[in-house]
């Protein structure tokens, strides 16, 4: 069992490194549920932790998935700053107005960086019929889907999560992600059938702020490991 610890800041990647963590989604601006990080903050962290496997987000606006060409260029450049210096993985996806994937734009994506994993994020959750996009992704040579299964959380997603691990049959790997916390992780993964789970682990501050807490992490790792 993995779990991958998504981290909006420095700071929350190091309380996940303490924590046990050996593999995180970086991003920043996770009030807007998660932006492209600073490649500033990926060269620190590679400096630091140089075996720790970090998938990097590429999502240059909140909002909708649906870009322009300019912004399909800009997150192109970014990918491949991103492998430059040093994600081992790539975490982006894009969508139709009709709300299915952009099959097009998610190839030039992932051709991008074409030696480094793919998981398509949680605009996978905005799409109607996830069956037919699953097979989708399968197709474009997609690794994984982050995904609570279209509902708010992972732990009430749990029957669609289950039917997607079970019409994947190891083609592509589901990552539960939503509300993951020590209290639901094991029966998330119980009832899924998944072998990955994606989590922030984080806890608010005083002065207001949310990080990610390396005794959560460590609950949470804990109990996958049972």
């Amino acid at each position: 069992m993995t779990l991958e610890v998504c981290c909006g800041s420095l700071a929350s990647a190091i309380q996940a490194v303490q924590g046990g963590a050996g593999r995180i989604e970086l991003c920043s601006a996770l009030a807007l549920d998660g932006l492209t990080p600073s490649i500033g903050t990926l060269c620190l962290l590679r400096d630091h932790f140089p075996d720790l496997r970090i998938h990097v987000l590429i999502r240059p606006r909140e909002g909708n998935f649906v870009y322009s060409e300019d912004e399909v260029r800009q997150m192109e450049a970014d990918i491949r700053a991103a492998a430059t210096f040093g994600a081992t993985a790539i975490v982006s996806g894009a969508l139709t107005t009709e709300h299915a994937i952009d099959i097009k734009t998610t190839r030039r994506l992932m051709q991008a960086a074409p030696n480094l994993p793919f998981t398509f994020h949680r605009a996978f959750d905005r799409i109607a019929d996830q069956a037919e996009a699953l097979e989708q992704l399968v197709s474009l040579g997609c690794d994984r889907v982050l995904t609570s299964g279209g509902a708010p959380t992972a732990e009430a997603g749990i029957p669609r999560l289950r039917n997607l691990v079970q019409q994947a049959a190891g083609r592509i790997l589901i990552l539960p992600g939503g509300g993951v916390n020590s209290s639901n992780a094991r029966r998330i993964l119980d009832q899924t059938g998944a072998t990955e789970i994606h989590g922030s682990c984080s806890r608010g501050t005083p002065e207001g702020l949310s990080i990610t807490c390396a005794d959560e992490v460590r609950a949470v790792m804990n109990i996958i490991r049972e």
